[in-house]
C-alpha cells in the first residue's frame, strides 16, 4: 500500500469506524472518540488535498482514486467545513441535552451520522470514476436525511422526507446521465473497467456520441443541480436547511455546494469536449440566472433566519453555475475562491444562527431582534459573517464575485453578467435588511451565563477563525493559495 492509498484509507475509513464506535458509547466518551476520529480523517484528507494542489495528480487503488487540482480544492473545502461542524457539535449536543430532548443513544447516533456525512462528501472528489461519484453523493443523500430529521419533531421529519424523496429523484436523474455517458464511452472504448473514468472520458470526448452526451449532460444538470440547490430544483432545500441542526446546516451549506459543483464540472468538461462549450455553458448560465431570480423575492420577503440562509445558498449556487458556464480563467479562478470562501462563511453562519435560534427559542426573525444585546458573541459573528456573505469588502466573496462578473464580460457573456450583477445587488440589500433586524433592537432577556473557556475555544474555531480567513483573503492571497487557484482554473478550462 502506497502512502497515498494509506491516506485515502485513513481519510475515509477512520471516520466510518470511529462513527460506529461512537454510536456504541454514551456521553462524553462518544464525543471524544468522534472528535478524535473526525480530526484524524480530516487531517488525512487535508494531506491529500495539499499533495494534489502542490504537485501532480494523486493516484492509487488501481486508478480508482485520482485527485487533481480541482478534486484537491474540493476536498480542501470539505475539510475546513468539517472542522467547523465538529467544533460546533459538542455545544449543539449539550444545548439539546439540557432541554431533555436528547434520548440515551442519540449522542452517539448523531456523531456516527455526522462523521459518515463528512466522509461521504470528502470521498466524492477523490475518485476518478463518475459511477463512484454518483454512489458517494447518493450516500450523502441518505445519511443527510437522517441528520435533517434528527430532532424528530413534525417539521424536521417532514423536511427529512422531502430531502430524501426529492434528493433521490435528483440523483436518479444523475444516474441516468452517468449511464448515458457510459453507453457513449463503451461505443468507443468497449466494455473496459475505465469506461467511466473522468480522465479517460475527457481524452476521448471528441469521439463520444453527440446525441447521448446532450442527454447525459441534461440529466446530470438536473440531478446534481438538485443537490447544489439550483432553481427550480431547490424546493427541498429551504425546509432541510431550516430544520437541520446548526452543525449539519454548516455541512449542507458549506460543503454540499462545492461537491455538487465538482460533479457538474466533470460532466460539463466532457460535454464541452464532445459538443463544444456553447451547449452546456448556455444551460448552466440559464439555470444560474434563474436561481438568482428565484432567490431574490424569497430573500427579500423572508421571515425565518435559517430559510434566509437557505435562499442565500440558492443564490450562491446560481453564482457558481454562472462562473462555470462563463468559463475563462478569470471567472473560473473566481469560482474556486468563491467555493472556499462561501464554504467558510456559510458554515460559520449556520453555526451562529443555530445558537441564536436556540437562545431565542424561535427561528422567526422578529423574535431574534436584539441578538447583539442578548447573545453578543454569536450575534457579532452572525453580523460579521452576513456582511462577508453579502460580498462587502474586505471579503474574499467580494473578490470572487467581481472576478466572476468581469470574467463573464471578458468571455462574451456581458448581458448575462449585467443581469447577474443587478440581481445580486437587490438580493444583498434585502438580505442585509433582515440581518440588521436580527442584530438590533431591545433584547427580551439577558444571557444566562458567561461562556466557559472550552466553549470560547470551540466558538473561536467554528465562528471567529473562518471569518478571519475570509477577511484576510479579501485583502491578500498567499502565493501558494494563488497558485492553487490558478491550477484549479486550468483544470476547469480544459474544454475547448
Amino acid at each position: 500500500m502506497t502512502h497515498t492509498e494509506l491516506l485515502v484509507a485513513i481519510a475515509l475509513g477512520v471516520p466510518v469506524v470511529g462513527g460506529l464506535v461512537a454510536w456504541m458509547l454514551r456521553g462524553r466518551a462518544s464525543d471524544l472518540v468522534a472528535l478524535a476520529a473526525g480530526m484524524v480523517g480530516l487531517v488525512a484528507a487535508g494531506g491529500l488535498a495539499v499533495l494534489a494542489l502542490t504537485g501532480e495528480p494523486v493516484t492509487g487503488w488501481m486508478d480508482l482514486v485520482r485527485i487533481d487540482a480541482l478534486g484537491g480544492w474540493t476536498v480542501l473545502v470539505v475539510v475546513v467545513v468539517g472542522v467547523i461542524a465538529l467544533a460546533a457539535s459538542v455545544g449543539f449536543l449539550d444545548r439539546t441535552d439540557a432541554t431533555g430532548r436528547l434520548h440515551t443513544r442519540d449522542r452517539g447516533l448523531y456523531w456516527m451520522l455526522l462523521l459518515w456525512f463528512i466522509a461521504g462528501f470528502a470521498g466524492v472528489p477523490m475518485t476518478d470514476n463518475l459511477g463512484l461519484v454518483w454512489v458517494g453523493i447518493e450516500a450523502t443523500t441518505l445519511v443527510g436525511a437522517l441528520l435533517i430529521g434528527f430532532k424528530r419533531d413534525r417539521d424536521a421529519i417532514e423536511a427529512a422526507w422531502k430531502s430524501l424523496i426529492l434528493g433521490s429523484v435528483g440523483v436518479g436523474f444523475a444516474l441516468l446521465g452517468t449511464l448515458l455517458a457510459y453507453a457513449s464511452s463503451v461505443a468507443v472504448l468497449g466494455a473496459t473497467s475505465d469506461a467511466l473514468a473522468w480522465s479517460r472520458l475527457l481524452a476521448i470526448a471528441p469521439e463520444l456520441d453527440p446525441g447521448l452526451m446532450r442527454l447525459a449532460f441534461v440529466f446530470a444538470l438536473v440531478g446534481y443541480g438538485t443537490k447544489a440547490g439550483l432553481a427550480p430544483l431547490h424546493t427541498w432545500l429551504p425546509d432541510a436547511y431550516s430544520q437541520a441542526p446548526g452543525p449539519v446546516g454548516a455541512v449542507l451549506g458549506g460543503a454540499k455546494l462545492a461537491v455538487a459543483i465538482y460533479a457538474l464540472a466533470r460532466f460539463h468538461l466532457i460535454a464541452s469536449g464532445a459538443l463544444g462549450p456553447a451547449y452546456s455553458s448556455g444551460l448552466l448560465i440559464a439555470m444560474g440566472l434563474l436561481s438568482l431570480a428565484v432567490a431574490l423575492p424569497f430573500v427579500v420577503a423572508q421571515g425565518d433566519v435559517k430559510r434566509l440562509l437557505a435562499y442565500s445558498s440558492v443564490e450562491h449556487a446560481g453564482i457558481a453555475a454562472l462562473a462555470l458556464g462563463f468559463g475563462g480563467r478569470i471567472a473560473l479562478a473566481g469560482l474556486a475562491l468563491h467555493l472556499l470562501a462561501h464554504g467558510l462563511v456559510k458554515a460559520s453562519l449556520f453555526v451562529s444562527a443555530g445558537r441564536l435560534t436556540d437562545a431565542a427559542g424561535s427561528h422567526r426573525i422578529g423574535r431574534l431582534r436584539g441578538s447583539l444585546e442578548r447573545v453578543p458573541p454569536d450575534a457579532r459573528a452572525f453580523l460579521a459573517g452576513s456582511l462577508q456573505l453579502s460580498g462587502l469588502p474586505p471579503s474574499a466573496l467580494f473578490i470572487s464575485e467581481v472576478a466572476i462578473i468581469l470574467g463573464g464580460v471578458a468571455a462574451g457573456w456581458g448581458w448575462a453578467a449585467g443581469i447577474a450583477a443587478l440581481l445580486l445587488a437587490v438580493t444583498v440589500a434585502g438580505f442585509l435588511f433582515h440581518v440588521v433586524r436580527v442584530s438590533t433592537g431591545s433584547a427580551a432577556r439577558r444571557p444566562d451565563r458567561t461562556p466557559g473557556p472550552r466553549r470560547r475555544l470551540r466558538a473561536g474555531v467554528a465562528l471567529v477563525l473562518p471569518l478571519l480567513i475570509v477577511g484576510v483573503l479579501g485583502i491578500w492571497t498567499p502565493a501558494p493559495l494563488d497558485e492553487a487557484i490558478a491550477d484549479v482554473a486550468a483544470v476547469l478550462a480544459v474544454a475547448p
